[in-house]
C-alpha cells in the first residue's frame, strides 16, 4: 500500500468519525425556549446603581484618516 493513500484514508475516516461523535454529543443538547427569553425592553429602565461605561479622558481630537472629499 502506498503511504499517501493510507494517510488520505486515515484522515478521511478520522474526519467522519469525529463528525459522528460531534453530532452524537450535540444531539443531547436542547435549544432554550423562546418563552424564557426576556428582551431588555421588557425588563424596564436601568437601575440607578448601574454604573455607566468608563470613558477615556485624553482622547485624540485629530482624525487618524482624512476624508476623500474635495473640500
Amino acid at each position: 500500500m502506498n503511504w499517501p493513500l493510507f494517510w488520505a484514508l486515515a484522515l478521511t475516516f478520522g474526519f467522519v468519525i469525529g463528525n459522528v461523535m460531534l453530532v452524537k454529543r450535540s444531539a443531547k443538547q436542547k435549544m432554550p425556549s423562546l418563552k424564557d427569553f426576556k428582551h431588555p425592553a421588557d425588563v424596564g429602565p436601568l437601575q440607578p446603581s448601574a454604573k455607566p461605561m468608563a470613558t477615556t479622558q485624553n482622547r485624540n481630537t485629530t482624525p487618524d484618516q482624512n476624508s476623500n472629499s474635495p473640500e
